[in-house]
């Protein structure tokens, strides 16, 4: 009888440590979002800060994941690399956070000169799905694809920070002529005529350029009409200010990029009135 005991308790810790571990990972990936816990450890929470930093993708870079735990560094949580902003990793902490009544609003948090326009176009479409309030910080930079994700109901940024940078780049540079000089060839093997677009060992073609051009100005259209879009601004509005460069707050408040001047306390300000109580940030 004791045996069996024995065998149940063995049987039980290791499904709870399972389990744990599980759980664990689930964590570190920003896959479990809503913990109740505030930024002060172990009190309630109802606002998901959601943050948006660096180089805005699609899935992270396999040398973006942050190292083991080190005798200098022996936390059980290794800090995630706030580098990049995993377009997935928040699509997959929303829909969490969406089916969880504590969580009551979003504060998007963006520090991001851009990045890839679907991971961009991705973030946004959460947040717009998310169906429950939200406010946008941008802090000193929220520029093209950083822009873009900070489609809350509510944008806020400072007097001195850089917004919007609407626009599409594909350029490259070609090193074809360094290459010649220094009499490297370059052999085309390729089974179609535009497989090897793109390539640096080679000149742009003028079919090239136009293929090229072609796809950047579809996705310049895109990213105009989401702006316009999330905005609530008619496109011709949006396209006639979409030149790339970015704009200082109190102009992006002017074009109606923003809808204040502020930060996150801010910010706070708004979800409080919109959410009805007095609003606490999860990690």
């Amino acid at each position: 009888m004791i045996d069996l005991w024995r065998g149940s308790l063995v049987v039980a810790v290791a499904f709870l440590g399972a389990a744990v571990a599980t759980a664990s990972v689930l964590w570190w990936a920003g896959l479990l979002p809503s913990l109740a816990l505030s930024e002060n450890a172990g009190e309630y929470c109802n606002v998901l800060k959601v943050p948006v930093y660096g180089t805005i993708v699609t899935i992270r870079p396999a040398s973006s994941f942050a190292q083991a735990p080190s005798e200098d560094d022996p936390g059980l949580f290794p800090a995630p690399d706030t580098a990049f902003s995993i377009s997935t990793e928040i699509e997959e902490m929303l829909r969490s956070a969406r089916a969880d009544p504590s969580i009551k609003a979003l504060l998007v948090d963006v520090e991001s000169g851009g990045g890839v326009a679907v991971a961009g176009t991705e973030i946004a479409s959460a947040i717009r799905r998310f169906g429950k309030p939200s406010a946008a910080v941008i802090h000193d930079v929220g520029a093209s694809a950083g822009y873009l994700a900070a489609a809350a109901d509510v944008v806020f940024a400072s007097e001195n920070s850089a917004v919007g940078s609407i626009g599409v780049s594909s350029s490259y540079t070609d090193i074809s002529e360094k290459n010649r000089r220094e009499g490297v060839t370059f052999h085309q093997l390729s089974s179609a005529p535009y497989k090897d677009t793109y390539s640096p060992d080679k000149p742009l073609t003028d079919a090239e350029r136009a293929l090229i051009m072609r796809d950047v100005n579809v996705s310049h259209d895109n990213f105009v009409r989401a702006v316009a879009l999330y905005r609530g601004m008619p496109v011709e509005s949006v396209a006639a200010f979409a030149d790339g460069s970015t704009l200082p707050g109190q102009a992006a408040l002017d074009a109606g990029l923003i809808d204040e001047i502020g930060g996150t306390e801010e910010a706070l300000g708004y979800l409080e009135q919109a959410i009805g109580e007095p609003p606490a940030v999860c990690r």
